[in-house]
């Protein structure tokens, strides 16, 4: 997959999907000594739909079926308007299907509600990051970075790195990467993107060396082996390159990746 291109795609980006959950906060305690009034069934049962259609968003979200998810979220909005994780949620659909003006009102009404929902802090920045307005991003990335408590930070040093390689600035690119693929829990991508600057920059070693990292770390994934095929080709070493070139085909035989593996092993 081409993520060196002038407008990002959602695909080289990391966005945060909170898990839907309910928090029943009383916006007053009712005084003891007073009766307790009668209530209301319909509004008592409000939150409790509203998380159905949350429920059912996230797993429409899961199996790419983004409008349909959005249509869910969007009902349980209506039925207990102002839930902030559901607000996210909306955004991460709107952002799913290339409606980024969208997306960002979303996050911004997350925002306005809880300003230290660092989820959605994150993909607002994935979102300005989508709409070129790299220097927006930058500020939301850095801002979620300022939380060391968050759990996704390896995500965000990408989304910083992508940042600023769609800035030309390598060297903060790199040092962003570098950060995304710590342990534990690296960024696989953050690998491949290690990869691509050090040829970039001449390096072909360093970059088999990122390469053969990643997949140590993910052995099951086809495109690192794919990648250091490729590399081991230009490299001149067709023998040791066979080897990776034939696991593509083996693992992903109908995928156009495998189609280009049988075409460098000369079965094209």
């Amino acid at each position: 997959m081409k993520r060196l291109v002038a407008v990002v795609s959602l695909s080289c980006l990391s966005v945060v999907i909170a898990c839907a959950s309910s928090n029943s906060n009383s916006a007053s305690k009712n005084n003891a000594s007073e009766p307790s009034p009668k209530s209301n069934s319909s509004a008592d049962s409000a939150p409790l739909q509203s998380l159905t259609y949350m429920r059912q968003g996230s797993v429409l979200m899961q199996q790419g079926r983004y409008q349909d998810a959005l249509e869910a979220f969007r009902t349980a909005d209506r039925i207990a308007p102002g839930n902030v994780t559901n607000a996210n949620m909306i955004g991460l659909c709107y952002l799913s299907l290339g409606q980024p003006d969208q997306a960002l009102a979303s996050f911004d009404q997350a925002l306005r509600i809880a300003p230290q929902f660092t989820d959605a802090r994150n993909n607002r920045g994935a979102t300005y990051l989508s709409m070129q307005q790299y220097h927006l991003a930058e500020v939301d990335f850095i801002a979620v970075l300022a939380d060391s408590t968050y759990p996704h930070r390896r995500q965000v040093y990408y989304n910083l790195g992508i940042t600023y390689l769609q800035r030309e600035q390598l060297g903060a690119a790199e040092e962003n990467f570098r950060k995304s693929i710590l342990p534990p829990n690296p960024v696989f991508d953050g690998y491949l993107q290690l990869a691509k600057l050090a040829q970039r920059q001449g390096e072909p070693e360093r970059a088999l060396t990122f390469l053969q990292e990643a997949d140590l770390e993910f052995p099951d994934r086809t495109e690192v082996a794919f990648e250091i095929g490729k590399l081991l080709m230009i490299m001149g070493e067709e023998e040791e390159a066979q080897r990776y070139l034939e696991k593509v085909v083996a693992d992903a035989p109908d995928s156009s990746q495998a189609s280009t593996a049988r075409a460098l092993l000369g079965n094209g």
